[in-house]
């Protein structure tokens, strides 16, 4: 069972993929585990100190997730990642990456730096992907690495949002022309 500031974490990052990070308020939180707003201030007093764990627990993700792919074929790692995107547009959550740019200009340089960072560590890894499985001969692509990393993930990131209006089913096709594309 999740501790209260795991839960805290795990709602935070919840409204902030659904509704937007200015979107919210420790209210939202507060309600949802019936308790008063101190409580959740007593965990995080500010909500870029909310934002911060929300992108460590990403953080921590993608590495659980990189450690798993790390055992498959550069092909398969894409389509891993491929499809982990099209479990969040399923879920009618956001790319975390997304959400937290829709709100740039009004976010602390602190958490700007964090959501850079771990945008950064994601696209390095897909650059990094892509180039061994292009060495391998098992992905191909014209474009420098790093700007196919940009173009997958920048794919993937608004698929997210457009699903919300033209649906699932446009995702799903964005999601298999890129494998289509690169993939030998």
């Amino acid at each position: 069972m999740a501790s209260t500031k795991e839960t805290i974490v795990l709602l935070g990052d919840e409204l902030i993929r659904k509704k937007g990070y200015n979107a919210f308020s420790y209210a939202d939180i507060s309600k949802q585990l019936n308790v008063k707003n101190a409580a959740i201030h007593y965990h995080f007093p500010t909500k870029p100190d909310l934002a911060d764990a929300v992108v460590d627990f990403h953080t921590d993700s993608f590495n659980r997730f990189t450690e798993k792919a790390s055992s498959r074929n550069e092909a398969d790692q894409i389509k891993m990642f491929l499809n982990f995107y099209a479990s969040i547009q399923l879920s009618g959550k956001l790319c975390v990456i997304g959400s937290f740019a829709g709100d740039w200009n009004s976010m602390d340089n602190e958490i700007q730096e964090k959501v850079t960072e771990f945008t950064e560590h994601v696209l390095s890894w897909i650059t990094e992907t892509l180039e061994k499985g292009k060495e391998k001969e098992l992905l191909s692509f014209n474009a420098p690495a790093r700007i196919e990393a940009m173009k997958i993930l920048t794919n993937m990131c608004a698929g997210t949002q457009l699903a919300r209006i033209t649906g699932s089913n446009d995702f799903t096709e964005i999601k298999n022309s890129i494998l289509h594309e690169i993939i030998n």
